[in-house]
C-alpha cells in the first residue's frame, strides 16, 4: 500500500514520473546525493555511489565524520538505494525551491540535490524540503532519508548527537 502511495505521489512531480520501460533512461552508472544546511542541526554531506558499490562520502556539518572517506556498498544496498530514488528521477533537471514551488514555502529547511549520472548525460533533482506540496508530503521522507540505505551510519552519526558533532570551539 505504501509503495502505491509513493508511486502515485511521485507521478504528481511535474517531470518526475515513473516512465514506461521503453522510455526509461538508462540505469545510472552512479548517483550523487547531497544534503544542504538548514536552520538547525541537519546533517550536511555529499555521497556518490557507483553501480559497482564504490562510494565516496564528504562530511560537512552536523555529521560524525568530516572530510572525504571511501566506502563500499553491497550490491543489495546499491539496488535498494537506486530503487528508492527511482520515483524521483526526472527527465533532465527539476527544481522545487523558492522560485519553483506551487505553494507557500516554509523557511529554514534543508535541500536534497540528486544527480543520476548515466552514459550520455545526467538527470537532476533539487528539492528544497520547505516546498511542501500537500500531495508530496507523504513521500518527502523517502527522498530525504534515502541515504540510509547505504552503509553510512558510522560516518553520518546519530540524530540525537548532531549538536555534539559541531560544538563551537571544540
Amino acid at each position: 500500500m505504501r509503495f502505491i502511495a509513493i508511486l502515485a505521489a511521485a507521478a504528481l512531480l511535474t517531470g518526475c514520473a515513473i516512465m514506461p520501460e521503453a522510455d526509461s533512461p538508462p540505469p545510472p552508472q552512479s548517483v550523487r546525493f547531497e544534503t544542504t544546511p538548514c536552520f538547525g542541526s541537519c546533517p550536511v554531506f555529499v555521497v556518490t555511489v557507483s553501480a559497482d558499490g564504490h562510494g565516496t562520502y564528504e562530511g560537512g556539518r552536523f555529521v560524525k565524520t568530516k572530510g572525504t572517506h571511501e566506502f563500499t556498498a553491497t550490491p543489495e544496498q546499491v539496488r535498494t538505494f537506486f530503487a528508492r530514488l527511482r520515483p524521483f528521477r526526472p527527465h533532465g533537471g527539476k527544481r522545487y525551491d523558492y522560485g519553483h514551488c506551487p505553494v507557500p514555502v516554509a523557511t529554514d529547511s534543508p535541500s536534497v540535490d540528486v544527480r543520476w549520472i548515466a552514459p550520455g548525460g545526467h538527470d537532476s533533482l533539487n528539492w528544497y524540503l520547505g516546498c511542501r506540496v500537500p500531495e508530496l508530503e507523504t513521500i518527502r521522507p523517502d527522498l530525504r532519508n534515502a541515504w540510509q540505505e547505504l552503509p553510512l551510519d558510522d560516518l553520518v552519526g546519530r540524530a540525537e548527537n548532531r549538536f555534539e558533532y559541531d560544538r563551537r570551539g571544540g
